[in-house]
């Protein structure tokens, strides 16, 4: 739902003029043992990662 909000504030004016948090920062690598891995910008800790990632089509 949060994903939704911030497109449609986007339209029309900045998700904080709607009381919309801003989207966060992050960056997109492997960790260690080659799994994919997102990490919050600015730190090499990783909040969630993937072992075997797979392609889809919407």
């Amino acid at each position: 739902m949060r994903a939704r909000e911030w497109v449609v504030a986007s339209l029309y004016y900045g998700p904080e003029d709607y009381d919309i948090p801003p989207l966060p920062r992050w960056r997109e690598g492997r960790d260690e043992c080659g799994r994919l891995a997102l990490f919050a910008a600015g730190t090499d800790e990783p909040f969630i990662t993937c072992a075997r990632p797979v392609t889809v089509r919407r």
